[in-house]
């Protein structure tokens, strides 16, 4: 795996444009990623007052100067970045972890007998939700508090003759502590992401050790 971190720059108008919509930002990260295999990457958009950086985790070495070829003055690019990323876990070993996520809970709309996905909005859902992902991730929460809980709105472009359209779903930012209990599980869960709307900026799973 690759880890890149790019800082925005609120002054270009297409970080403008990527700020207000996580499609457009997810459109615009592809550039990086054209013709490449290895599927889509995970992103994390972590805004303060004072700046935008955008944490970029991918399968493949993205090709950011693809990127900035099209949009110059797009962002400012770590001089680490892309960083490869080879972690080793060992089985009841403890790491920091942060995460944000689109929690959810499917259940059946009796009018149209189709099942729906519903965003979780109770702090209470929010963790039972976190705790069931790490029983088949491959780790144990140990201790998490959400930092934040907020509706995201999002427009989603035409595409294939399908008109466009706005959705709007539960974005959670997660922090605390986790034991690894299966290093090959989670493993995949790192590659691979938790819960839904990945290409919303929602799943990537940032460790650290102590």
């Amino acid at each position: 795996m690759y880890l890149s971190k790019l800082q925005l720059n609120p002054r270009a108008k297409q970080a403008r444009r990527d700020l207000a919509n996580p499609y457009e930002m997810h459109a615009t990260l592809s550039w990086a990623f054209a013709g490449r295999e290895g599927g889509r990457p995970l992103w994390r958009l972590e805004q303060s007052r004072r700046e935008a950086v955008l944490l970029v985790q991918s399968l493949t070495p993205p090709d950011w100067p693809a990127l900035f070829s099209r949009h110059p003055d797009y962002a400012t690019l770590d001089a680490q970045s892309p960083k490869p990323f080879e972690p080793t876990f060992k089985a009841g070993q403890l790491l920091r972890f942060r995460l944000r996520a689109n929690p959810t809970v499917t259940k059946l709309d009796p009018q149209k007998g189709k099942r729906k996905r519903l965003g979780l909005v109770t702090l209470e859902a929010q963790l039972a939700w976190l705790y069931r992902q790490g029983e088949r991730g491959g780790f144990a929460v140990l201790g998490a508090m959400v930092t934040s809980s907020e509706r995201v709105s999002a427009h989603k472009p035409p595409k294939d003759g399908r008109a466009g359209h706005r959705i709007t779903l539960q974005s959670v930012t997660y922090d605390g502590h986790l034991r690894v209990t299966d290093v090959d599980a989670f493993l995949t869960t790192l590659e691979c992401g938790l819960g839904h709307a990945k290409a919303l900026g929602c799943g990537l799973l940032s460790v650290a050790r102590g």
